[in-house]
């Protein structure tokens, strides 16, 4: 197998894609619209929504026969406060982490 092959999209190619995370499927889709593997991924994710831990992104493209399998690791972002809290005596701030 040659080293220097990428597994490339190219628009009008079936592509059939999903991200599993936890033995679930957060998202799939089937289509011909996508011009990149970064297409499909950023579809799929926009889909899935907010997820927590190690997904297994699967990209299958039917019309050129190969199939790509990626990890991709994810965390929450911490919650932020709405509005700040009026510390009281004794009390401690909250300190939102910005991301």
């Amino acid at each position: 197998m040659n080293k220097n092959f990428i597994n490339i999209v190219n628009l009008g190619d079936r592509i059939c894609a999903t991200l599993d995370c936890n033995g679930r499927r957060l998202a799939s889709v089937n289509g011909s619209n996508f011009d990149s593997q970064d297409a499909v991924k950023r579809a799929l994710l926009d889909l899935a929504g907010r997820y927590v831990g190690m997904a297994v992104l699967t990209v299958r493209n039917c019309t050129q026969g190969w199939r790509s399998v990626t990890a991709l690791a994810t965390m929450r972002r911490p919650v932020l406060a709405t509005q700040p809290a009026t510390p009281r005596v004794g009390a401690q701030y909250l300190i939102p982490w910005a991301c």
